[in-house]
């Protein structure tokens, strides 16, 4: 009886602590680790099923295991693409810098201007599908009333690209946020849209000031990124 007891207890510790190693690798780790956590819970499950299956009402041990893998094919097929999703994520890092601020003519007419822009970056492990940027809110001091207007529009890519994109694994795109004319004091003009079709819609927030623009990608949460027009 004592040696039964002790025997398990030690199996439960040993499945607690791979349960915690399996949780650790699942929240840390890239999709390889991601996928050796799946593969050691799914072989802890049929470890388990073996040793306490006789316990819990199976005819033999064997034929515990073979229950429960059966059981477990049948969700792996059931949601093969969920799993697949879970193992392979896509992680966004966005960036808003001078660097990516370039000279040409205005969106809306041919008079030279600043563009402001910003990039995303896919530094995770998988593609994301059908991207488009979405323009959340603006903070900043002394908002135009029509400040409203551009909030909740789309970004287009550079080039004037309005589609949903595919973000794969390692790429950058750049997307345009407003523009500013080349004229002392000339406010910041974001700008967004909400047909792929339609005109573009902008507000004039004004320079010098502060501005907090928050973003939205598609299956990600809220981007924050900041400019400074002076």
């Amino acid at each position: 009886m004592i040696g039964e007891s002790i025997q398990h207890r030690l199996m439960l510790i040993a499945i607690v602590v791979a349960v915690l190693v399996c949780l650790l690798l699942w929240l840390t780790g890239r999709a390889i680790a991601r996928a050796i956590a799946l593969i050691s819970f799914v072989l802890g499950i049929c470890v388990l099923s073996f040793v306490c299956g006789p316990s819990l009402g199976g005819p033999d041990n064997w034929s515990a295991v073979l229950a429960v893998a059966t059981l477990l094919a049948v969700v792996a097929a059931l949601f093969l693409d969920d799993i697949r999703a879970l193992l392979h994520r896509p992680k966004i890092e966005l960036r808003v810098e001078p660097g990516l601020v370039d000279f040409g003519p205005d969106f809306d007419a041919p008079i030279d201007a600043r563009w402001i822009r910003g990039s995303i970056t896919n530094i995770g492990d998988r593609g994301l599908q059908r991207c488009r940027l979405k323009l959340l809110r603006i903070k900043g001091p002394n908002l135009p009333p029509n400040a409203n207007r551009v909030q909740n529009g789309f970004l287009q890519w550079q080039g004037g690209i309005r589609d949903s994109m595919r973000l794969n694994r390692g790429e950058r795109w750049i997307f345009d946020i407003g523009s500013r004319r080349d004229i002392q004091n000339a406010p910041m003009r974001p700008f967004t849209h909400f047909v792929t079709r339609g005109p573009s819609i902008s507000c004039n927030l004004q320079a010098p000031a502060i501005y907090v623009h928050t973003r939205h990608l598609r299956g990600q949460h809220p981007l924050n990124g900041t400019t400074y027009p002076r």
